[in-house]
This record gives C-alpha cells, structure tokens and sequence, in this order.
C-alpha cells in the first residue's frame, strides 16, 4: 500500500474527529441550564439522564458498526449531534427540551463510540501501521484538544454576549465533520469474513467480555478514569461561577485544560509499557482534587486544569490498550460494549454527586472525586500488571 491514501486517511481522520467536538456550546452549557433556571440536582439529574441515553444506544450502534458501514455510522453521528445544540437552542427553560438535546447528543455520540477507534485500528492494520496506534491516537487527542481549546475561548466570549450564539455557532463544525468522514475510504475489517451478522457480533462481543480477563480488568480501569473526570468536567463551570470567575473567561481556562492536555496526551506513547503511571498519575490527580475542593479559589483553577492534563496521557494508553486486547472481529461492539459498561456503572455518580452537594456544599464534589481517586489509585497498584496488558500474549496463548 503506498504511502498516500495513508496519510489521506489520516488528515480525513484527523480533521473529522476534532471537528465533531469542536463545540463552541462546551464552554457554558451547564452554566446556561443554570442560567435557565434549573438547580445543581436538576442539572445532575439531566447528567444521569444523559448516561441511561448512552446505555441503551451504545451496544445496539456498535453491532450495527461491526454489520453495516463505519465510514456512513460517522457521517451521520454529527448531523444528529447537531440536533442537539438546535433542540437546546428553542429549550428557554424547558426541563425536557433539555432531555430532547441529550437524547440526540448520546445517539450522535454512541454512532462515533467503538466505530472510530476499530476504524482507526483497522485502517492501522490494512496498512501495516499497528505499531503507531499509540502514537496516532494521542495525535488524535492532541488535534481534538486543539480544537476544543479554539471552541471553549471563543464559546466563552460567545457567550458573554448571548447565550444562544454557542448553540448556533456548534452546529458548523459538525456539518464540517460529516463531510470530511464523508471523504474517508474504508477499508476491509481485521479478520472479518464479511458472514458475521448484526446479533453475531453482539454475541460474540458479550462472549469476549466474559472471557477475556485482560479486557475486564483494563475495563474497570477505564470505568475509574471516566467515572471521576468524565463527570467532573460537567460540573467545572459551576465550579468557575463558585469561585467568582467572568463567564467571558469560562473558555479561557477551558482552553488551557485543552492546550495541557492536548500537549500531555500527544507525549503518551513515550510511556508505553510503564507500570507506575496507572496509578501514580491517577494518585496524583486525586490529592490535587482534594485541594480543590478543600480551598475553592481562582487559584486552585491551576491545580484543576492539571489535574486534567495529568490523566490525559493514561486515557490515551488505556484506550490502547483494550484495542491491542481483543481478539474477536467484533472489533466496534467490543468497544462499545465497554462504553456501555461505562455507562451503566457510571450512570448513578452525577446524582450522588448532585446530592452530595445538595447535603453538605458544591466544593465536596471535588473532595468526594478526589478521594474516590485516591482508592482507586490503590486499586490500579495492585493490579497493575493487568491494567498495564501483560497477560495478553499469555492468554492468547491458553
């Protein structure tokens, strides 16, 4: 294979999947439902609503991943993540409106969760290039973050002037997406025979889950990353709001996380096969949330966005990991069903967290998470031979 339908795909890949987050909305949305009139345990309540979205579309897309087309599964994720942001924009308040825009943001984003990765993979795999996995995948990050740094300064300004300007402007990136996907050529699946139909690869995905020790133990792992900073970051900007930072400069700091992490994530492949970082950066993370929440400040913003760039490198590993680990063709359901089990798991921490801070104060949000972390880091140290993948050869080999 030569080297330029290569690095089409590439560029394609590239453009499309920092253009699907590119979304000027990310800057103050759970701001604006603030703003709108709904309290912090309404907001969490809409954040679990969001996870049950997630659950019940995420196994069913993968399957359809694995049995129709990748390549049409990622044009039409933005265009209904789309929905989202022009739902919200008519919302003025409206509980459920609000739940609508949720609803077509997970069917969006469960359409790109598991498709992207195996089409990534796969792509690797037909042109020999398996061994840059790590490295294309923290590139990925790193463009992705870039974008979501440019959308978050300007959301914010955006914002400072109308509301509704982030929803419209959020709509343009995810047109521009569709079309770049639009311009990637699929390649044949890793090992398929084109004879596995749509029930067969939720089958044998569930099969693998079940026995594949390996893929549990890095599952959980990811569960414990995404359970705290994928939640998290939902309730950053009421965090920015508590510590009395201008709206204006919501997107500012929004574009420092993205810049640090971007940076941390694109050095990730220099860490491969290091045992300590998945659980001392996850520790660290977790004594720097600690103080976030223990001495609420704008100062303590600093410790925040490094809280952010310090896991970033691990989510990159991690994710590359479970690709590296599964040994069905059902390389998409696979993924999807640890999303799915992200999600199920996961679904019930917004709503402690919202009655957390409804019991004692916003800011034990923050010491909760972090001393959920902190147990969690304890937990990756004693199992870090598993969560670091050296078992894979050997069970691949029984």
């Amino acid at each position: 294979m030569g080297q330029t339908p290569y690095k089409s795909f590439l560029r394609n890949y590239y453009l499309a999947g920092s253009l699907y987050d590119c979304i000027f909305a990310y800057a103050m949305y759970t701001v604006l439902f603030q703003l709108r009139g709904l309290s912090v345990l309404q907001i969490s309540m809409l954040l679990a609503i969001w996870s049950v979205f997630a659950i019940a579309f995420e196994i069913p897309t993968g399957g359809l991943a694995d049995s129709w087309s990748r390549r049409r599964m990622l044009i039409i994720a933005p265009l209904v993540k789309a929905l989202c942001f022009l739902t919200w924009l008519f919302a003025d308040g409206h509980f459920y409106m609000y739940v609508l825009g949720f609803g077509f943001w997970s069917l969006g984003s469960s359409f790109v969760s598991g498709t992207s990765e195996a089409l990534l993979y796969d792509t690797l795999v037909h042109f020999g290039k398996s061994e840059e996995y790590e490295r294309v995948l923290g590139r990925m990050h790193f463009y992705y973050n870039i974008a979501l740094g440019v959308a978050c300064i300007s959301g914010g300004f955006m914002a400072a002037l109308n509301l509704n300007l982030p929803l419209i402007a959020s709509i343009i990136p995810l047109i521009l997406s569709s079309i770049f996907f639009s311009r990637i050529r699929e390649v044949p699946k890793a090992g398929s025979t084109d004879e596995t139909h749509y029930l067969q690869h939720i089958k044998a995905a569930m099969g693998e889950m079940r026995t594949n020790r390996t893929l549990l133990y890095i599952g959980i792992y990811l569960w414990g990353i995404y359970t705290v900073f994928g939640t998290l970051e939902e309730y950053d900007q009421l965090y920015y709001k508590l510590v009395g930072l201008p709206i204006a400069a919501f997107g500012v700091v929004g574009f420092i996380v993205s810049m640090l992490v971007a940076w941390s994530s694109s050095h990730a492949y220099r860490l491969r096969g290091s045992r300590w970082v998945f659980f001392a950066f996850p520790a660290a993370g977790g004594c720097l949330l600690l103080l976030v929440g223990r001495f609420h400040s704008m100062p303590m913003l600093a410790l925040l966005c490094l809280s952010y760039a310090l896991i970033a490198p691990v989510r990159v590993l991690i994710e590359s990991r479970i690709q590296r680990s599964i040994r069905s063709m059902s390389r998409a359901t696979v993924t999807s069903t640890i999303s799915f089990m992200l999600d199920l798991f996961g679904f019930g921490f917004p709503m402690v967290l919202g009655v957390i801070s409804r019991i004692w104060d916003f800011q034990a949000i923050y010491l909760s998470s972090g001393l959920f972390l902190l147990i969690f880091a304890l937990w990756a140290f004693v199992v870090r031979a598993r969560v670091n993948g050296e078992t894979v050869s050997k069970e691949r080999g029984s």
